[in-house]
């Protein structure tokens, strides 16, 4: 009897190790909380947890807790951290043919973005993304990048000269090159210094970021160019999808909330608060069409240049993108 007693015991135990057993999810993202990016995680994790019944547990860490979007995508390669949340520039940085999609003044129109993203053309990108040992899950949305600057440079001629902050990527370098201004490449967290200081006086940032990181209290003028996108999107870890069961992994990998929704949330923010921007007495200006045209007259020509920038891949990949932006009706 008593050694009856032991081993029920011993099997309550370990059936109860068994039901406790989880698989923790490290996802890491820049973004803050209260953010959509965040949201959407937030999402994938109610949906995940939900249909493995709490088997697989995805604790988010924002605010880069677990370090920059460069390192992340780094130790995501490495299955150190899961799965992360990345933008295009640094998804552009390790995967450069997805650089294409962000040509200055190549798209005119946002339903042409989503077209290209997801028809064949995405498929191929992303293709290239798993090549990397990680797994694009989704493409996401960081948004149209605009111009800020002290003054309104809506007329491209105003920007010849004009000492501005070049981001770290092929794109900026381009954009500021082809209009001649005075450029000085920085990071993004020298620049609200370097404005302040007169240093540079004029840059680019989405929607979302230029609002809620204060740029315009230094760089007021909200020129709205459209002149690239960034779309980015959540990464996982090759390693860690391996480790998963057949059915976990397909829970995962589609558990993400649809990419409509994520990108109608994030476009619905962005609007919003540069309407606010703009009601608080901030100058926004949207270009006419013979502004922005000129701005792209002075970009285009240097279109072979920027994809050549990005290596062979992409300079093989540019055909077959003009004709997927063609057959989305652009």
């Amino acid at each position: 009897m008593k050694r009856i007693l032991t081993a029920t015991i011993a099997a309550m135990a370990l059936t109860a190790g068994v039901a406790e057993a989880k698989t923790e999810i490290k996802v890491a993202s820049i973004a803050p909380e209260g953010t959509p990016w965040i949201q959407a995680l937030k999402d994938w994790e109610k949906n995940v947890e939900t249909a493995t019944n709490g088997e697989i547990d995805i604790v988010i860490y924002p605010s880069a807790q677990l370090g920059n979007e460069f390192d992340t995508f780094k130790q995501v390669q490495r299955g150190r951290i899961d799965a992360a949340s990345i933008s295009g520039g640094t998804l552009g940085s390790f995967v450069k043919e997805v650089s294409l999609m962000s040509t200055p003044f190549l798209f005119d129109k946002t339903e042409t973005l989503d077209c290209v993203y997801d028809g064949p053309m995405g498929k191929k990108l992303a293709d290239l993304v798993s090549a990397k040992k990680v797994d694009l899950l989704q493409w996401g949305e960081t948004g149209w990048v605009h111009i800020y600057a002290k003054d309104n440079l809506s007329n491209v001629a105003d920007a010849k000269g004009y000492k501005v902050r070049i981001a770290p990527h092929d794109m900026s370098r381009t954009l500021w090159q082809s209009v001649g201004a005075n450029g000085t490449e920085l990071p993004y967290a020298e620049t609200p210094a370097a404005l302040q200081t007169g240093l540079v006086k004029a840059g680019e940032s989405a929607e979302i970021s230029f609002v809620a990181f204060g740029l315009g209290k230094v760089a007021p003028h909200l020129i709205m160019t459209h002149h690239l996108h960034q779309a980015g999107g959540v990464v996982m870890s090759q390693k860690t999808l391996k480790k998963l069961s057949p059915e976990h992994r397909k829970i995962v990998k589609e558990g993400l909330p649809s990419l409509q929704q994520t990108r109608g949330t994030i476009r619905q923010m962005g609007k919003a608060l540069v309407g606010k921007y703009q009601k608080a007495g901030g100058p926004v200006h949207y270009l006419s069409d013979d502004q922005r045209n000129a701005w792209k007259d002075a970009v285009k020509p240097n279109w072979p240049k920027f994809v050549k920038s990005l290596g062979s891949g992409a300079e093989a990949l540019w055909p077959d993108l003009l004709k997927a932006k063609k057959n989305c009706g652009a």
